[in-house]
């Protein structure tokens, strides 16, 4: 009788969860300035426990901007081998959504907008500080419309080929 009372409770959980997936409401805007560099990648300082957060700039405004918890010293070749030339993980990303979207450069300020597991927005609101370097400081979940400071520095580290920026998401 447990169980049954268990496994009903997880259905019911399960089927009370949000997973539609809501538009993004920033619209993807080419960029053609020179604020950022986009020929490669940026990571983060550590954040929460070892976590980093990884984005990708693409000419025509889409962006992945995911995370990754590096099991190795070597932060940039765990970025470069199991992100960034990992087809599978890219497609994943690409066909789900998730850690996709877009942004955008006016000025000194950058905002991105992406996908979080499927069914949760975020907009990351940040400022420039050279064409290598951004901080963002705060993060605004879409869904329930809080906002959450934050202090994450962006580094550039060029690379090249990046993943290819077509998606059916993201037009």
């Amino acid at each position: 009788m447990v169980k049954k009372i268990f496994l009903f409770m997880m259905i019911f959980l399960f089927a009370s969860c949000d997973t539609k997936l809501r538009n993004l409401t920033m619209q993807k805007t080419p960029y053609t300035g020179d604020k950022l560099k986009i020929d490669g990648y940026y990571y983060s300082n550590p954040i929460y426990r070892n976590d980093i957060r990884v984005a990708i700039f693409y000419k025509d405004g889409f962006c992945i901007f995911t995370w990754a918890t590096p099991n190795s010293q070597d932060t940039l070749n765990y970025i470069e081998n199991e992100i960034l030339l990992n087809d599978k993980y890219i497609s994943e990303l690409k066909s789900n959504p998730d850690h996709i979207g877009v942004f955008q450069i006016i000025d000194s300020d950058i905002e991105i907008e992406a996908w979080e597991y499927r069914s949760w927005i975020f907009t990351h609101f940040g400022k420039i500080v050279n064409d290598t370097t951004f901080i963002i400081n705060k993060r605004k979940d879409n869904n329930s419309q809080k906002s959450y400071s934050e202090d994450i520095t962006f580094r550039f580290k060029q690379f090249s080929p990046k993943p290819d920026s077509t998606n059916v998401w993201i037009k």
